[in-house]
């Protein structure tokens, strides 16, 4: 790694000034600003009386995606006035970065964060265990990981305004994520580590809410529709100018989310957040935030291929309550009858109960303090609180079921650091320094589930417990510099100790009616040192044009039950962190006002990259010495006539490993390996497209009638190390028609209806998948050996498909007073 850092390095500095001497012929010219934040609707146009039409010429519309820093005014890239009181990570020079607008999903059905995040390339979503978790990666960040708890979305940063809503361990959770309180999303996409600190190995996420200025009154909107949905959402805020109390800007919002499910997975989210800044005085300001979120969810019983096949959504006859005759078609699960230990007996996940009930709180608050019109310090604390109030989760050793999980994560978080917009030998510059330091404490014990507990889901007895706590303590760096008109380069670093300790205890039962024996305890007290340095460049060659040039590199440090999973169930597991070098070259394009095209292309060499096996019974970790991910990045968003609209993002992976060995076991006493080099890594589809093409009708009589059609595209993609098992292609086709119409001189100040029918074609898809083991056949001769997916493509729990669902339908009025 060494030699490619210096490799990387001398090429940063070498294209550093060629750029430079080019760019002093170059006359600085200047862009039309561009704002971001106004607030735009979609179709709409000039306000009418309540009873008359809607007349007159639209308003201008702001890029629904785009690239940091396309298509702005300023000196140089990132120099802009507005950028300037922003905090270093928005729209930062250099980093590759997908700024998507939701104005344009207004009239879009959102159950969960995919409709959002599916316009960002790069960026990939697996379907998780119930019907508001998602596995989102970035790059592959998390697709060889699988889902659920204690898994969840991984190698990935997450924030909520600047406030981050992970774990101290790396875990996210997407049922936090209620679309419908987001104005935007920052996407940025290759490795982060230098802005981020730990666990931003692929990338990370800035969620932001809509502010008391952006709602201006109250939003109300519900949705409704097949499989028994409907959200029910509401957003109040205002900012009030005082000069007295000084500026305060309040924004509320709650949401109550219900759902069947197309696979028996019902669902019931309840969430509330509110977001408050207060301007003190003119220098300081202090800035709130919290979430409280309330889930229940059934538990999606994942399917083998044959299961996939032949009942993709285990609604047949035998599968509530299983029979002999159907044991190949529902995909049931074995767990002690007497609720303790064998024997064992077939029980569908509706009979287990099985369910997630999680309490989620977080509550944050960030003081803010100009020191002079070019520095300002930033201190922020952060506390959250996860409680499973009743889960479920396969552990390592989980003979043929998934078992209970109780208890709570309890961590904070606390970063102070310093913005300077202090020149430097006469350059416009933006220096920046952070101390970072987060922990979190997890308690969970963990039970047998109850055979016939149904809706309940009740617990048998005790068979572990797990007591861990993680630690970081990061330092982080960056230079921002305006080397000539048009010509930003920046260098970042980090530096990050991370310590995991804990105990895994696993109960043992022995005899008849069974009896506790002595636990097995597996301890790991680790510790991780890791930097992460960064470099780049981007050029703008002309109001059109940029040019973006970057090394980065990323770290990202095995959780507790990373490190006591093992193929042979509860161990010690010696896993190192994962490493990931990676450079990206972009060009931004933005000919004019309506059009914008973003090309990024990106190689990573990645080291020690960690992978989830699943054998059936037993899920474990194993890594990758070395491998190589590389690939293109395509958006854009054309306008082409007035009301039409096209917006698309699309993305090309070419992951493969370069050394990997891996273990499959041993023939009498000999270990047998077998060499993975050249083969691609499993659970990452090699091309994604998402696509919609659009029509509002801009003015006269039919004002704010629209409609569009939605392509959603993803390859085939194999889910096994000897690429022998692979996951059928799928392209799935929605249809929206909507109405949007403002009002004057009356309470509603606007009114949006929409139906929406997703999956036209009701085509039948996997949404999720687990990355599945090799083993030897039996019987197989040791000269020769070969490897195959565990238990063939029949055997319970399998390949763990998840069906994505079938054809639906979906209406909603939205209301703005």
């Amino acid at each position: 790694m060494n030699s490619r850092s210096k490799l990387m390095h001398g090429a940063a500095l070498g294209a550093l000034a060629l750029l430079s001497s080019a760019s002093l012929a170059q006359a600085q010219q200047a862009l039309p600003t561009i704002d971001i934040g106004g607030r735009l609707r979609t179709g709409a146009g000039v306000r009418a009386a309540p009873r008359g039409p809607t007349v007159g010429t639209p308003a201008a519309q702001t890029p629904a995606v785009r690239e940091s820093t396309a298509g702005e005014a300023g000196y140089a890239p990132g120099f802009s006035a507005a950028r300037a009181k922003l905090p270093i990570y928005r729209d930062p020079p250099g980093e590759t970065v997908t700024m998507i607008d939701t104005k344009f999903l207004s009239p879009t059905p959102l159950l969960d964060v995919r409709g959002v995040l599916n316009y960002s390339p790069g960026v990939s979503i697996q379907q998780g265990g119930n019907a508001r978790d998602l596995q989102i990666s970035i790059r592959g960040s998390g697709n060889r990981l699988g889902v659920g708890f204690p898994y969840g979305i991984r190698n990935i940063m997450l924030w909520e305004d600047g406030f981050p809503i992970m774990t101290a361990d790396g875990n996210g959770r997407s049922d936090l994520l209620d679309p419908h309180s987001y104005a935007a999303v920052d996407v940025y996409r290759g490795p982060s580590s230098a802005l981020f600190g730990n666990y931003a190995y692929g990338g990370a996420i800035n969620f932001r809410t809509f502010t008391g200025a952006e709602i201006d009154g109250v939003h109300t909107g519900s949705e409704f529709g097949s499989f028994g949905y409907f959200n029910n959402y509401i957003r109040v805020g205002k900012a009030v100018k005082d000069g007295v109390l000084g500026n305060i800007d309040l924004a509320f919002f709650a949401s109550d989310a219900n759902s069947s499910g197309w696979n028996r997975n019902s669902m019931s989210g309840k969430q509330a957040k509110l977001l408050g800044r207060w301007e003190v005085t003119p220098t300081d300001r202090v800035i709130v935030k919290y979430i409280a979120n309330n889930l229940r969810a059934e538990f999606i019983n994942r399917e083998n291929f044959t299961v996939f096949y032949l009942n993709p959504f285990q609604k047949n006859y035998g599968c509530s309550i299983p029979v002999a005759l159907n044991l190949n078609l529902c995909n049931n699960l074995n767990v002690p009858a007497n609720g303790v230990a064998a024997p064992l007996t077939r029980q569908s996940v509706w009979q287990l109960g099985s369910h997630t009930n999680t309490i989620r709180q977080i509550g944050a608050v960030q003081f803010e303090h100009d020191f002079d019109k070019d520095t300002t310090w930033r201190s922020q604390f952060t506390y959250d609180y996860l409680d499973n109030i009743n889960g479920t989760w396969p552990p390592p050793g989980a003979q043929g079921g998934a078992v209970a999980i109780r208890g709570p994560t309890v961590g904070i978080t606390a970063q102070t650091d310093i913005t300077s917009h202090m020149p430097i030998f006469g350059f416009p510059a933006t220096h920046f320094l952070q101390f970072f330091y987060n922990n979190a404490k997890n308690t969970n014990p963990l039970f047998n589930q109850l055979p016939s507990a149904w809706y309940s889901g009740a617990t048998g007895a005790p068979i572990g417990k797990i007591d861990s706590y993680t630690s970081n303590i990061s330092l982080r760096a960056r230079e921002e510099i305006a080397l000539a008109p048009g010509l930003t380069g920046v260098v970042g670093f980090s530096a990050n100790w991370n310590r995991v300790w804990g105990v895994f205890t696993a109960y043992n039962y022995t005899g008849t009616p069974p009896r506790p024996t002595l636990p097995t305890q597996v301890a790991v007290d680790n510790d991780y040192w890791n930097t992460a340095p960064e470099a780049s460049l981007t050029y703008r060659y002309s109001p059109e044009w940029q040019v973006r040039a970057r090394y980065a590199t990323a770290y990202s440090t095995p959780t507790f039950i990373f490190l006591t999973s093992t193929r042979n169930g509860v161990g010690q597991n010696p896993l190192k962190a994962q490493t990931n070098m990676g450079v990206d070259l972009g060009i931004d394009w933005t000919p004019r006002s309506d059009l914008t095209v973003s090309v990024t292309g990106f190689n990573e060499w990645h080291r020690n990259e960690i992978l989830r096996l699943s054998n059936g019974t037993i899920n474990y970790f194993v890594p990758a010495p070395a491998s190589l991910h590389r690939g293109v990045e395509l958006n854009g968003d054309w306008r082409p006539f007035e009301g039409w609209r096209l917006i698309a993002a699309y993305t090309f992976n070419n992951f493969f490993f370069t050394n990997f060995w891996e273990d499959l076991g041993t023939i009498n006493g000999v270990p047998v390996l077998y060499n993975r080099a050249s083969n691609r890594i499993p659970n990452v589809p090699p091309h994604t497209l998402t696509a919609r093409l659009g029509y509002d009708q801009p003015t006269g009589d039919l004002a704010g009638l629209g409609a569009y059609v939605e392509y959603v595209f993803k390859s085939d993609y194999t889910i096994d190390n000897a690429n022998y098992t692979t996951v059928p292609s799928y392209s799935v086709v929605n249809l929206n028609a909507h109405y949007n119409h403002d009002l004057t001189n009356f309470y509603i100040k606007n009114l949006e209806l929409f139906f929406d029918v997703q999956n036209v074609a009701n085509r039948t898809y996997a949404a999720g998948a687990m990355v599945l083991a090799n083993s030897l056949l039996a019987g197989t001769p040791f000269q020769t050996p070969l490897v195959w997916p565990t238990g063939g493509l029949a055997t319970a729990q399998g390949a763990g498909l998840i069906a994505g669902q079938p054809i639906s339908f979906t209406g909603g009025v939205k209301l703005k007073f």
